[in-house]
């Protein structure tokens, strides 16, 4: 068989399969409506793309820049979750199992996975040159559209930069700990750290071969111009922006050699792919594959009951033998049943929805969030490890808050669920309590420590945030139908605000060394700021519920 063609036709299905979804054409929405906030109008409060406080004119060649920097930053997060599905969704549809009979190699697999993660993503990034160009000419600074220098950008440094995230995704789903929520908090980590170095100008391959030449750029221009030059991406606009016009990138052979070596660097992850891959001979995920067990590996409780049931069937048999020797009809045999009773013990189910959470949990977790629980206990408030504390406590779940909501798509048992009386409001509520459970047991160290100092305003604003990490959780997995929806948007919040301290994100609002905040910063009372989390909390819960309603109706 063609090596080739084989490749070929694997990343041709997997990409039709994929564009036929509704949820590509969302994605593809989502990147117009990112296209058309890449390129802020004059007279906007931000700037995708500034150098000492200067833009420059919306020529090509600045839009092609801000187009390049501003996608690789976006879609490289969201474009390997995007794509990082793709050995799941055929082990979940059945055909794993017709690839692990064939004579297809794991390589070959493999390769044309990848081909097809880097399809997907390349006609995101076409649709955003595309957009580039139309806002271009609506934005009206410069009307001719040059092609070379609108596309080189993303040519050389996004389109590089994705094959690498494409392969990325096929490892990190061939590698067993790196295949849920932990490898995407473990790709999380290294993005975070990538683009960091990138923006400080100490990366060979990310955005800084585009700013170091406009800066250069802009150095000629005004070399008077105090300060260093930096990069601000969606950063505030103070007063009106100075304009320069920027005629383009100078690309040299070398520039570009080392720009497309990242293709032969994307190599790697495949080939250790290849190498960890088991052709599904064995579940992907665990025991969400839905593969039951064999009798060599079955519990012995289960085995006591197969065992009592076949002994039943020969019982059975055995009776049915004597009655057909003795040539008597058999008696009319009437079976009374217990009537039966509805259970309506709430309790109860939220301590199986609290098993079910906890179920397959490591002991290293509970060991750590042990210790988590202890440090937040006994640190005073005003040590600085204290500030880093309360943010790792409320990081530690984010596996097992991941899954409220999409349980019951994972394991297929939505029918089943749905045939209990009053399911949207009791199951619903019963993983919400679970999940809410979870939350106040993991930062309890906090809140007693808060109690302990006085400080009512922490103590509100942690039950606030208690209350909303789970509501995420429950209307994201209703609405998405998968546990990586929250995993990618909580961990933005917690970087954005907890970590990073930005406005509004911030939900535990806690003070800084010099015993202020964001919110005191602002003018905003503690305890309306606790009020108005609550409210976004229980607008998630009426989204979850309208969400669980209308797939009970579609059943």
């Amino acid at each position: 068989m063609n090596p080739i063609r084989t490749i070929y036709n694997i990343a041709r299905a997997d990409l039709l399969e994929r564009t036929r979804q509704f949820t590509f054409l969302i994605t593809l929405g989502v990147t117009v409506m990112a296209a058309y906030f890449f390129l802020p109008p004059a007279d906007s409060g931000y700037r995708t793309l500034s150098v000492g406080g200067y833009r420059g004119i919306y020529n090509s060649a600045w839009v092609g820049a801000s187009i390049a920097i501003s996608t690789t930053l976006f879609l490289t997060l969201f474009g390997f979750y995007l794509v990082k599905n793709s050995l799941q969704r055929d082990e979940q549809s059945g055909f794993g199992q017709i690839i692990a009979a064939s004579p297809v190699s794991r390589l070959r697999y493999l390769l044309g996975k990848f081909s097809s993660n880097f399809a997907v993503l390349s006609m995101i990034l076409a649709v955003v040159i595309v957009m580039a160009a139309i806002m271009q000419w609506i934005r009206g600074e410069a009307s001719t559209v040059e092609p070379w220098p609108l596309i080189a950008p993303s040519l050389f440094l996004t389109l590089p930069i994705l094959a690498l995230v494409s392969a990325l995704s096929i490892w990190f789903e061939a590698c067993k700990p790196l295949r849920g929520a932990f490898g995407n908090v473990i790709f999380f980590v290294m993005y975070i750290s990538f683009f960091s170095l990138s923006l400080s100008n100490s990366s060979p391959f990310g955005t800084s071969i585009i700013t170091d030449q406009i800066s250069a750029a802009l150095s000629a221009l005004h070399p008077d111009l105090p300060g260093p030059f930096g990069v601000g991406i969606i950063t505030a606009g103070d007063g009106p922006v100075e304009v320069f016009e920027w005629q383009g990138m100078h690309w040299t052979w070398t520039l570009v050699r080392r720009q497309l070596s990242l293709f032969l660097w994307a190599v790697a992850p495949i080939l250790a792919a290849a190498l960890l891959f088991r052709r599904f001979q064995e579940p992907l995920h665990g025991e969400d594959s839905g593969v039951e067990q064999n009798e060599g590996t079955a519990e012995p409780a289960e085995q006591g009951a197969r065992a009592a049931a076949a002994d039943a069937v020969e019982a059975g048999k055995d009776e049915g033998n004597e009655a057909d020797t003795s040539g008597e009809a058999p008696p009319d045999i009437a079976v009374v049943l217990a009537p039966a009773t509805a259970w309506n013990a709430f309790l109860i189910m939220v301590s199986s929805e609290w098993r079910l959470m906890m179920k397959g949990t490591a002991p290293k977790w509970y060991v750590g969030a042990g210790l988590l629980l202890l440090l937040g206990l006994n640190l005073p408030l005003s040590a600085s490890m204290s500030r880093l504390i309360w943010p790792l406590t409320w990081i530690w779940p984010l596996a097992l808050w991941s899954g409220m909501g999409s349980r019951e798509y994972r394991y297929q048992t939505t029918y089943l669920i749905a045939s209990s009386p009053r399911f949207v409001s009791r199951q619903l509520a019963a993983v919400w309590c679970s999940g809410f459970m979870l939350t106040c047991l993991t930062g309890s160290g906090i809140l007693i420590r808060l109690l302990l100092e006085g400080d009512a305003a922490g103590a509100g604003h942690w039950l606030s945030a208690a209350l909303l990490i789970p509501s995420l959780a429950l209307a994201t997995g209703v609405l998405t139908r998968t546990s990586r929806a929250f995993e990618v948007l909580y961990m933005l919040i917690w970087y954005l605000g907890p970590v990073n301290k930005v406005p509004y994100l911030d939900f535990m609002v806690m003070e800084s060394a010099d015993g202020t905040s964001w919110a005191s910063g602002i003018g905003i009372h503690p305890w309306l700021l606790s009020l108005i989390y609550f409210l976004v909390s229980c607008g998630l819960l009426g989204l979850a519920y309208m969400g669980r309603k209308r797939m009970t109706r579609s059943i």
